[in-house]
């Protein structure tokens, strides 16, 4: 490199670092010398400044401290964490099988009611209707039992609880609630039709006789009368048992259903009844809140 600097205006020699020329005063090589920059880089702080949540001043950010968008992440956490637990126990619909779109629909609803109280009357008396009708007597057991715990006085329900025993093989305590019963409403033709169906399929043709006898005599709609003469007249050996279609279960003279009334309609006694008649078996739910 050349120890002198030529002026580029005048041609003058200047020693080496000259800035302007010692003949015209003209700068020298300004360009090609280290420019001072605009902005000072600031000094990195030390470590005690720079802490966690630091932001410097002037920056673009929203202004907030790091140690509170740490808690906006915990609080977002907790809350996907609550919704999960949520979602895993939401109460899940209780499986009613045989059950068709509306009862499936009306299953799921109940659910609901019940998982809010396990205890309510109403929701239980609707389940276990429902487990009835669509054949699911073990099933409908429970529901009715904590129903008539809550509401003592459902007499149908009670009938219903004991048919649902029944039909699930449980004569002994099919009998009991029946005669239970009868104890309390002696002028209840639904159970004594019932109780004399469990004498029967007890091998008790005496008591099952006087309990139809009973019944018949209280009885309103002439099916039922009808259904009662019927079983009456082959426990005196007057009529051959009725026949069933292959495979049916032997239900001792009964055509059909715990009420031996043809057809087995579900929900009780079965069979087609006059229009203004009671619903036979398979109580109706009382009204919300009723038994609280």
């Amino acid at each position: 490199m050349s120890e002198t600097l030529l002026c580029p205006d005048c041609g003058a020699s200047n020693p080496q670092g000259a800035e302007i020329c010692a003949e015209c005063s003209h700068p020298l090589a300004a360009e090609f010398r280290p420019r001072k920059p605009t902005h000072e880089r600031p000094e990195r702080l030390p470590a005690s400044v720079a802490t966690f949540g630091y932001r410097p001043a002037g920056g673009k950010g929203s202004g907030l401290p790091g140690w509170m968008w740490a808690a906006i992440g915990v609080a977002a956490l907790a809350a996907v964490f609550i919704a999960a637990l949520q979602i895993a126990n939401a109460p899940k619909p209780i499986v009613v099988p045989n059950a068709d779109a509306p009862q499936t629909a009306m299953a799921e609803s109940l659910s609901v009611l019940l998982h809010r109280d396990s205890t309510a009357v109403s929701p239980n008396v609707a389940m276990g209707n429902l487990m009835y009708d669509t054949g699911n007597f073990n099933l409908a057991i429970p529901f009715y039992t904590r129903a008539l715990k809550g509401d003592p006085s459902l007499i149908d329900v009670e009938v219903d609880l004991a048919v649902s025993y029944h039909n699930s093989g449980e004569f002994e305590t099919a009998r009991q609630l029946l005669e239970g019963v009868v104890a309390k409403a002696p002028m209840h033709a639904i159970a004594l039709f019932d109780l004399g169906v469990v004498y029967q399929q007890l091998g008790r043709r005496d008591d099952a006789k006087r309990a139809l006898i009973q019944a018949r005599a209280v009885a309103g709609p002439p099916e039922m009368v009808n259904v009662i003469d019927q079983m009456i007249a082959r426990l005196d050996g007057k009529e051959p048992e009725s026949q069933l279609p292959p495979g049916h279960p032997p239900m001792d003279g009964a055509t059909g259903g715990m009420g031996g009334m043809p057809g087995g309609v579900p929900g009780g006694m079965g069979g087609e009844l006059p229009p203004d008649h009671p619903p036979i078996g398979g109580a109706p739910a009382p009204a919300p809140g009723a038994g609280k």
